[in-house]
């Protein structure tokens, strides 16, 4: 009952900051201390507006909303009601293993969506962003139709968690591969007590939105540097093409650089930012689905 209190208290003063046109801060989604958002809302307010929940990376260990104003700003001035989130990070304890991740997350977008007419969203136009970590969490909210086992699942249990697009910025894709290759990935699946093989690998697989994916996927958007060391070019060419074989429309959009946007120019992260908006707001991108260069997709004719 407290908790549905607090979010009826919520729910009021988002539709203050709405009708205002101010940006609505610190906003609790969940009863966990970590389940917070903020929204930042367009000046040219419309009944149903496009919406983006965005996740930072960090590795699933550190990070914060905080580092999303900029962007959540300029998504806004584009018409699109941003909601940069945090979730539960991983501390080396059992209860902030995964998934824990995934399930904050899902509830997220479950409580945007129970939220939307408040918020003067469309219910069936929202979308998921994030990068590295961030964007394996995006993706997930993109391949996964239903509600995944969990301590937030039975919370707003009617309501879709699944996004309307998805858009990836240096997101690792298969983390059976990656941990393969890479033990360390492996931390926060498992928690501070070594899993069993069995149960590791299904841990993997759980987290593996290329590997997880299934016909009817909303459309995507990945960006990817082809100097990527800790998330690997791979992952990204892996996703596309497992959407593809699926039937989902899936741009994957490359650059000489490393891990997010590092080796791009101060401009040119701009029309990054500036191409994701564009895809929220179109779901798409001129043209058939496919790979292309970032000067090929910041001139891409509307």
């Amino acid at each position: 009952m407290k908790y549905l209190l607090a979010i009826c208290f919520l729910a009021c003063l988002l539709m203050q900051a709405n009708q205002a046109g101010a940006d609505a801060e610190d906003i609790a989604y969940g009863p966990d201390p970590s389940q917070r958002l903020d929204v930042c809302t367009p000046a040219q307010q419309a009944p149903h507006m496009p919406a983006l929940v965005m996740i930072h990376g960090g590795g699933w260990v550190a990070g914060s909303r905080a580092g999303q104003a900029g962007p959540c700003r300029r998504f806004a001035a584009a018409g699109i009601v941003a909601v940069p989130i945090d979730y539960r990070l991983y501390e080396k304890t059992p209860h902030t293993a995964w998934p824990v991740q995934l399930n904050d997350v899902q509830l997220a977008m479950r409580w945007v969506r129970a939220h939307a007419g408040e918020l003067g969203i469309d219910p069936d136009h929202i979308c998921a962003e994030g990068d590295s970590a961030g964007a394996q969490l995006a993706l997930l909210l993109g391949v996964l139709p239903r509600i995944a086992p969990g301590d937030m699942a039975q919370l707003l249990p009617g309501v879709s968690p699944q996004a309307d697009c998805m858009i990836s910025l240096s997101g690792p894709t298969d983390l059976v591969a990656l941990a393969t290759a890479r033990p360390n990935y492996r931390g926060f699946l498992q928690g501070p007590v070594a899993a069993a093989p069995d149960r590791l690998h299904a841990l993997e697989l759980s987290a593996s939105p290329a590997l997880l994916a299934q016909r009817g996927a909303p459309p995507a958007l990945l960006i990817h540097g082809f100097q990527d060391k800790p998330v690997p070019f791979a992952q990204a060419e892996e996703m596309r093409q497992v959407l593809g074989r699926l039937g989902t429309p899936a741009w994957l959009v490359t650059y000489e650089g490393g891990h997010e946007l590092k080796g791009l120019s101060g401009p040119e992260i701009q029309d990054v930012w500036a191409l994701f908006a564009r895809f929220v707001l179109a779901r798409r991108l001129p043209g058939a689905p496919r790979e292309m260069s970032t000067g090929e997709a910041f001139q891409l004719e509307p």
